[in-house]
């Protein structure tokens, strides 16, 4: 089973007490692979708290102690998960950048990929409104990727002058962990795309207050 963007792709569930078919037997890792990409699955549909380890293994159909054979608890299971989906989405963010565009550019390109990737999984996103420990969990995975891919272009911005800030590191994860954290905080379960747009003119003119470039720069 790999985790795909198609909800197409995705199986079917299961009746929690129909017969199993017989169980295939899988290498390990690929199995614990498995585990993550459809507890990814059922975290969009269903959230962190109306989840539970049965409703991954119906979904897999396999027992419900292949799960903590693996993992200790839901919450392990969440933050595996959460990690996997940080790295599909610098797997997209990342994408080469033209060395022919400005450094203004390239930051405009990668915080737009940014966003369009959060809007194609924003039934995921969403969940993250449940709660403060569960959210932090999220959160610090993806914080940490965001401030790995921006502060290159930061840094690239300061050495040539265009950005103006003392400490490109510092201003990176400060606009990083406060966008991140605020937009988590206040994300809606309804209208969340909306949502997004929205979030997204307002980061533009947080990076535009700290880095010392005009607003419309991002237009």
């Amino acid at each position: 089973m790999r985790y795909s963007d198609d909800p197409g792709d995705r199986g079917v569930r299961r009746a929690r007490n129909s017969p199993r078919s017989p169980r295939v037997s899988k290498d390990p890792g690929e199995r614990k692979q498995e585990i993550i990409e459809t507890a990814l699955e059922l975290l969009a549909e269903k959230g962190y708290h109306d989840l539970n380890v049965q409703d991954i293994t119906d979904r897999m159909n396999v027992s419900p102690g292949l799960c903590y054979r693996y993992f200790k608890s839901k919450t392990d299971i969440f933050a595996a998960a959460s990690e996997f989906y940080a790295m599909k989405m610098v797997e997209q963010v990342k994408l080469p950048l033209s060395q022919e565009i400005s450094v203004t550019e390239k930051l405009k390109l990668v915080i737009n990929r940014i966003f369009d990737f959060t809007k194609k999984h924003k039934e995921f996103e969403s969940r993250y409104s449940e709660g403060e420990d569960i959210r932090a969990i999220y959160l610090d995975h993806v914080a940490e990727q965001w401030a790995l891919i921006l502060l290159p272009v930061i840094d690239q911005g300061v050495k040539e002058a265009v950005f103006h800030c003392v400490d490109a590191a510092a201003a990176t994860r400060f606009l990083i962990f406060g966008l991140v954290h605020t937009f988590h905080r206040n994300i809606p379960a309804q209208n969340t795309e909306a949502y997004m747009t929205s979030y997204l003119d307002f980061t533009h003119e947080m990076f535009s207050r700290v880095l010392g470039v005009p607003a419309d720069s991002f237009r």
